[in-house]
């Protein structure tokens, strides 16, 4: 399995974060051709943390080749052309192969 990786830091608008993330996008990226499964969670810090992630999203794919060809898509690019809607300070993303 292949793991898509996508993070978020905090939001000059958090409500509106979440709602448009919940209600628009989020939706859009479960339409990604080849996902297996997908998810986000608003994470905690243990401890003091000045650098803790807003939101992250994970999408599971096959092989990276199938969670390129799901970037690629229509869908795909509509998906990263709506980021700047929700998180105007953009996101970090990378990817990693599953090792257990």
């Amino acid at each position: 399995m292949h793991c898509l990786t996508v993070v978020y830091q905090r939001p000059d608008d958090p409500e509106h974060f979440k709602s448009y993330y919940a209600k628009t996008h989020f939706p859009l990226a479960r339409q990604l051709p080849g996902l297996k499964s997908c998810s986000y969670a608003y994470p905690a810090a243990i401890g003091p943390a000045d650098n803790v992630p807003f939101c992250i999203f994970q999408a599971w794919f096959d092989s990276p080749e199938a969670m390129g060809q799901a970037m690629q898509s229509d869908i795909g690019k509509t998906v990263a052309a709506d980021v700047p809607n929700y998180s105007p300070k953009g996101a970090t993303i990378f990817h990693f192969a599953q090792e257990n």
